[in-house]
């Protein structure tokens, strides 16, 4: 039933006229397949950019994304209930690198996504770049596109918010880096 679904989904966007996937984007949509598959109904999409200053070397930019994997993997707050990040390679720019998220929490155990979009933030700026890097959260933008903001996305019925989402950060030049949260067991579809 999954494949079916995967390979629906596939043929949606290629109505849409999306006709070519990378690797990575493929990768990404089997991932948040795959959290359905284990009773994920309800899943809180967080879209923000962390930005580091641009004179930080390359490597030390490296070290703080090992830094935000290892606390996304470990839950440390406020990564309590984080299912995965997608994100882009570091992406340079005038005076910056740029590196775009999303990143997925439980809804029905997640809070306010708002507001944990600014706790990651914080935590980027305060604890992994100890304050030489920032944050753009896409909240206040939310309405100017569909690749934009935090959201509670329910996923039988909305697909196509996800799917855009991805669609607009993955691309030749920056394919996607999915970091998955190990789970010991499969969620109990009867336990909230």
């Amino acid at each position: 039933m999954a494949e079916k679904e995967h390979e629906m989904d596939l043929a949606e966007l290629k109505e849409a006229g999306i006709r070519t996937f990378s690797d990575s984007l493929l990768s990404s949509i089997g991932f948040i397949n795959e959290l359905q598959e284990q009773c994920y109904e309800n899943l809180i999409f967080i879209c923000l950019d962390l930005l580091v200053k641009g004179s930080a070397p390359r490597e030390q930019v490296d070290d703080y994304l090992t830094h935000l994997r290892s606390a996304i993997r470990q839950q440390c707050e406020p990564f309590t209930h984080c299912l995965g990040l997608i994100r882009t390679p570091p992406i340079k720019e005038v005076g910056l690198y740029r590196i775009q998220c999303v990143l997925i929490f439980d809804g029905e155990r997640g809070r306010n996504a708002i507001q944990r979009g600014h706790e990651v933030g914080c935590y980027w700026f305060d604890f992994i770049t100890e304050e030489q890097g920032s944050y753009f959260i896409y909240t206040p933008y939310r309405r100017l596109g569909l690749g934009c903001g935090c959201d509670f996305v329910i996923m039988g019925a909305m697909r196509w918010k996800w799917h855009m989402l991805l669609l607009a950060m993955g691309s030749a030049d920056h394919p996607l880096i999915l970091i998955g949260v190990p789970r010991l067991e499969a969620k109990d579809p009867n336990r909230h």
